[in-house]
């Protein structure tokens, strides 16, 4: 069977890199306006490709989690971690 548990770290890292994609944006020469958006029209990146990725990620991440647990263990207690 597959490790479900693997590939749902592996998406955390993942979507934490995503975030490491806007501080890119920032460098790259976007700058963030005073309500929060972001102006790229200096930069080669579009932000549209870093909120893609985010909302990729984190939906298979979601999925993941229901093929899993079943919906209803998307907000049950999890059980302790046997060795």
């Amino acid at each position: 069977m597959f490790n479900t548990n693997t590939l749902h770290n592996m998406l955390n890292v993942l979507i934490a890199l995503s975030a490491l994609m806007i501080a890119v944006l920032l460098a790259t020469g976007c700058t963030q306006l005073a309500d929060g958006s972001l102006e790229c029209s200096q930069s080669f990146i579009g932000p549209g490709y870093a909120a893609a990725g985010v909302a990729v990620l984190s939906t298979i991440k979601i999925v993941v989690n229901i093929m899993r647990d079943g919906v209803a263990g998307l907000i049950k207690p999890q059980p302790p971690v046997d060795r």
